[in-house]
This record gives C-alpha cells, sequence and structure tokens, in this order.
C-alpha cells in the first residue's frame, strides 16, 4: 500500500491579488505576510487566480492572463514589505493558507485553511467556505456569526503618511469616491459640474484633492479614503445605506468614531471631532500587532497543536 508522505512545512501562505496601494483589502493581505515574517514565522504570498467573474469566457481568459503574469514574474509586490512569493515546495501539507472570503473553495486545497473575512461575504461577491475552515474578521462589519461563531479579530491598520493638512485657506468644491457604493443613487452634490471622482486616482493625486476640496462624499461606507479626508481637513460625509442609524454604523466601523459624518445631517459631528481622527488610527495602528500576534497563537493552537504546546 502507497503511504502518502505529506511535508511538515510549517509555513503561512496567503493566498492575495497582486499589491495594490488603493485597495484596503489587498494591503492587509500583504501585510499580514510581511507583519508574521517580521515575528519570525515562515509567511509567503502565492498569487490569487479570479475565482468571480461576469461568464466562463471571462473568468478562463482572466485565469490565463493571471497564470501568465505569475510565469513571467509580472505579480506585484511592495518593496517595502517582505512578502515573498511561495513555490509549490512552500505548500506542504502542514501549511496554514489564508484565504479572503471572495475566494470560492480551496483552490490551493490545502488541508488547513484560515477564511479572513475582509469584507462581509454575500453583500457584493458569493461566498463558499469549507466545514473545517477557521474564521477571521477585519471588523464587526464583516463577521457572518451564524457560520462563523463569532470570529477573533485581525486587521492590519496603517496609516499612510502621505495624506496631511497643508491648512489652505481657500478651500472650494467637493470631490467623492464611489468604489463598493456603487449601487446608491447619487446625491446632487456629487453630479454637480466640477465634482471630483477620486477613484483610482493616486494617494499623492487625492492627499492634493482632499487638501483643495471643503467636502468629500463617499458611497463606500467602509473606506479608510473617509478617514485620510478628515486628515486633511475636508469635511468627510459618508452617504448612508446600509444602516439605519450612525449608532448602528459606528458600532460595525469602530474607525469612524471620529472625524466622519453618516449623512448630511452629521455634519457637525465631523467637523468638531475632526482632529482626532489621526490619535484614534495611531492608537488602533498598534491594536493590530497584538490581533497578529493572536491570530498566531490561535492557529497555532488548531493545527499545530503540538508547536503551541
Amino acid at each position: 500500500m502507497k503511504v502518502e508522505r505529506i511535508s511538515m512545512q510549517r509555513n503561512y501562505i496567503v493566498y492575495a491579488p497582486a499589491y495594490n496601494e488603493n485597495v484596503g483589502g489587498i494591503i492587509f493581505l500583504h501585510e499580514l505576510v510581511h507583519v508574521l515574517n517580521q515575528m519570525g514565522e515562515r509567511a509567503f504570498l502565492w498569487p490569487m487566480l479570479p475565482s468571480y467573474g461576469t461568464n466562463f469566457r471571462g473568468r478562463l481568459k482572466k485565469f490565463k492572463r493571471t497564470l501568465l503574469d505569475r510565469q513571467h514574474a509580472r505579480y506585484t509586490v511592495s518593496p517595502n514589505l517582505n512578502t515573498p512569493i511561495a513555490t509549490s515546495g512552500d505548500l506542504g501539507g502542514a501549511s496554514i493558507v489564508v484565504y479572503p472570503e471572495i475566494v470560492l473553495g480551496n483552490p490551493l486545497k490545502a488541508r488547513n485553511v484560515v477564511r479572513w473575512l475582509l469584507y462581509k461575504p454575500g453583500l457584493r461577491h458569493p461566498y463558499e467556505f469549507g466545514s473545517d475552515n477557521m474564521f477571521f474578521r477585519a471588523g464587526e462589519m464583516s463577521d457572518l456569526p451564524e457560520i462563523t461563531g463569532g470570529a477573533p479579530d485581525l486587521f492590519l491598520w496603517k496609516i499612510n503618511r502621505t495624506y496631511h493638512n497643508e491648512n489652505r485657506p481657500d478651500r472650494d468644491g467637493v470631490c467623492y469616491i464611489v468604489r463598493k457604493g456603487v449601487d446608491k443613487p447619487r446625491i446632487q452634490e456629487t453630479e454637480a459640474p466640477g465634482a471630483i471622482q477620486i477613484d483610482k486616482m493616486s494617494h499623492a493625486e487625492i492627499n492634493e484633492i482632499f487638501n483643495r476640496c471643503h467636502t468629500f462624499y463617499s458611497y463606500d461606507e467602509a473606506t479608510m479614503y473617509s478617514q485620510y479626508a478628515a486628515i486633511c481637513g475636508c469635511t468627510s460625509v459618508v452617504i448612508p445605506g446600509l444602516y439605519g442609524s450612525r449608532e448602528e454604523w459606528v458600532k460595525n466601523h469602530e474607525l469612524a468614531r471620529y472625524g466622519v459624518a453618516y449623512g448630511l445631517d452629521d455634519i457637525p459631528h465631523a467637523v468638531t471631532t475632526r482632529d482626532k481622527v489621526l490619535g484614534l488610527l495611531e492608537v488602533e495602528e498598534a491594536k493590530g500587532q497584538a490581533t497578529a500576534e493572536r491570530f498566531v497563537e490561535l492557529t497555532k493552537a488548531r493545527f499545530w497543536r503540538d508547536a503551541a504546546a
């Protein structure tokens, strides 16, 4: 009888798209590999293949393009992060694979699967989890307690120091972002001539616009750009839709306690608490390291019990 040999390589493999400084979920995935390596663990990226799309032909085209990109080493990583790319030899039977919630099933056929809920599953994309998956959440709004039983936190907020207040005396005009709020009805303020849409702009470009405009509107209720606008001295407003009140929204988005209005009627709160945003982000940044340490402790106890003893 043939005996299956299982590699005992104890690696963390994070299944992630190529690095994109404008996408918070992708930054989190790459940052996790970096932080784990800083902690003395062995962590790698595995280039993510598209798991959702329009039709079969479109998905196949993206699949082939991704394979080609990987073959020609065009998969992008941040030069500022320690994020080596895994090879097939790193994907041993004992390795822990971390998938974001948008990945359907278990494409790497891993024995030990962690599902990191970076956004609420099912809200924008379908989901398909295994019965033996271990769950972590980026925040309360990302969790599905009926499935996870209440996932522990794992977040790695990092302040982008590009954003700062230039204290310009002549602010004028409005800017806005759509992102995950693509299905929301538009308000007249963002439809006015001269309103600037910042989707897909660089951080340097957005910082300049935040310092030029007096008001920023976000149709996305869970983007760091709302906080960055406030840091720049721009009045930051989220267009409501997912929650019935500011209190419910803040309960699910703790970073939004200060400096951000939930709806037009909440603007006075955003203006009067704007100077507290940077301090809040600094506190949350420090908490993120603690959640990563807890992640290692819990995953080792679950999958590598002898290593945690």
